[in-house]
């Protein structure tokens, strides 16, 4: 019996070298896309990431801004608080009801870390203090056709019907009715003593 050797050839294989240039390839590309991956999280995502944790964590050594802002839902201005300029939360204060809106808002600038606000409901309205912008409470109330004065400063801005004062101090000056004006100052935003009809002559 005669054996009959055959040899086969596959034309389709690949060869050693086929193969290691394609393993090379896959690396180098991996590699490519781990460094882009690498890249993206080192200059973008974990600086942004320990950039808003570090702002929500951030107590605020320069103390809280607060800010004046049209509530859209209520149509009426509230006032705001943020640590880093970007979280914003709504201040603790009295709740006055629906249509109470903060009127204005007034600070000691550098010279003294407070501020005040009056809030108008009707022909009411309500001076809050705060001395660190988040938590604040009611000074005094009062009704009045309308607010002429209200600010920190001297009383070089006052008529001189209202007396005078030294240096500078917060200010407030209402019109009540007829020709009756109160007017009121605190050295402090958080000290305020509800002026009476006196204070109109002698601050």
């Amino acid at each position: 019996m005669t054996h009959v050797k055959k040899t086969i050839w596959n034309k389709s294989g690949e060869g050693y070298i086929d193969i290691g240039v394609k393993v090379m390839i896959g690396v180098v590309i991996g590699a490519l896309i781990l460094g882009g991956l690498y890249a993206l999280f080192a200059t973008v995502i974990f600086p942004r990431m320990n950039e808003e944790v570090g702002g929500m964590m951030d107590y605020g050594e320069d103390g809280a801004v607060v800010q004046r802002v049209l509530d859209d839902q209520t149509g009426t201005y509230v006032l705001q608080y943020s640590y880093d300029g970007k979280h914003w939360q709504g201040v603790q204060m009295p709740d006055y009801g629906d249509g109470a809106s903060v009127y204005q808002m007034i600070d000691g600038g550098d010279e003294i870390q407070e501020q005040a606000a009056i809030v108008k409901k009707g022909t009411s309205y309500y001076l809050i203090a705060s001395s660190d912008g988040i938590h604040w409470t009611e000074q005094f109330s009062f009704t009045a056709t309308g607010i002429t004065h209200f600010y920190y400063g001297s009383s070089a801005s006052l008529p001189k019907t209202s007396g005078s004062f030294d240096g500078n101090r917060f200010v407030i000056r209402w019109h009540s009715s007829g020709s009756t004006y109160y007017t009121g100052t605190a050295v402090q935003a958080t000290s305020w003593k509800k002026p009476t009809w006196s204070d109109m002559i002698l601050l």
